[in-house]
């Protein structure tokens, strides 16, 4: 099992994932941005943008001494549909040098999936199809930011886990790992079933049926289990389909910010599990 997913899945999670990815310096200017970064923040995701102030995070160098993570604080985006979300950030060292690791979630008014979808600009389906829609602006990263993103990988306070085919969790990273309550023992999550670690069972039942059909899960509140407490998070997460068959999905899963909310209903697909 090893540390980090491939040099070809690094890149695809980061290029195609559903929150915005970015890594600054230390000096806070942007040095990577993902496909959905450019579209919450235009051209203030541009390489060498100073990004705090644009998100309206007024202490970053207050942050940045201290060098711990720091989870859900409330962002501003410079997409009319989505002015409005949360930011993760951590800090951590490439070469020698401080950088920081950004994930961004914007708020929708209906997740994906819902009983309910919705409609309006503002929707989890609005948002997953800005973020796939084709862009001549956006340059995918390749082989030379795979070492930043491994630092992502390593210093992001955000979940990310990669699940393959059979629902296996192939690979996690250490969020991931402690919400789920196995810091000490990752064996006992990595490389099992990922149904183990819901609180209900109708939601990652419906999951795995839609991760197989490449069908988003946005913005979705849900709750995973840490030592049989159920623990509140939001879920954006997309799927790698090749040749109709899932190779892995992009999970991310954050600390709910309102983790009293009712969780989101499914709406069952239409599948033999």
């Amino acid at each position: 099992m090893s540390t980090y997913p491939s040099p070809e899945q690094l890149l695809d999670l980061f290029n195609w994932a559903s929150p915005g990815m970015l890594v600054t310096d230390a000096d806070g200017a942007v040095v990577l941005a993902n496909k959905a970064a450019t579209e919450l923040l235009g051209d203030t995701a541009a390489a060498g943008t100073p990004l705090a102030a644009a998100l309206g995070v007024d202490d970053y160098d207050a942050l940045l001494a201290a060098g711990t993570p720091v989870e859900n604080r409330e962002a501003r985006f410079a997409n009319p549909d989505f002015a409005s979300g949360y930011a993760n950030i951590g800090f951590g060292e490439v070469d020698g040098r401080i950088y920081g690791f950004w994930a961004l979630r914007p708020v929708t008014t209906h997740p994906t999936p819902s009983p309910t979808p919705g409609e309006g600009p503002s929707t989890a389906q609005v948002w997953i199809n800005q973020v796939d829609r084709s862009s001549d602006s956006y340059a995918p990263v390749g082989a030379e930011a795979v070492r930043f993103i491994r630092a992502y990988y390593d210093h992001c306070p955000v979940a990310i886990h990669l699940i393959e085919e059979d629902g296996t969790v192939a690979h996690a990273n250490w969020k991931d790992i402690s919400i789920v309550g196995a810091s000490a023992q990752p064996e006992t999550y990595v490389g099992h079933h990922i149904r183990r670690i819901y609180a209900d069972q109708d939601v990652v039942e419906d999951f795995l049926g839609r991760w197989g059909e490449d069908a988003p899960i946005i913005d979705f509140r849900a709750d995973f289990l840490n030592n049989g407490e159920r623990v509140p998070v939001v879920i954006f997460s997309t799927a790698k389909v090749e040749d109709d068959r899932l190779k892995n999905t992009r999970c991310f899963v954050f600390p709910d910010s309102h983790p009293h909310r009712e969780r989101d209903k499914v709406r069952a697909l239409d599948l033999n599990f």
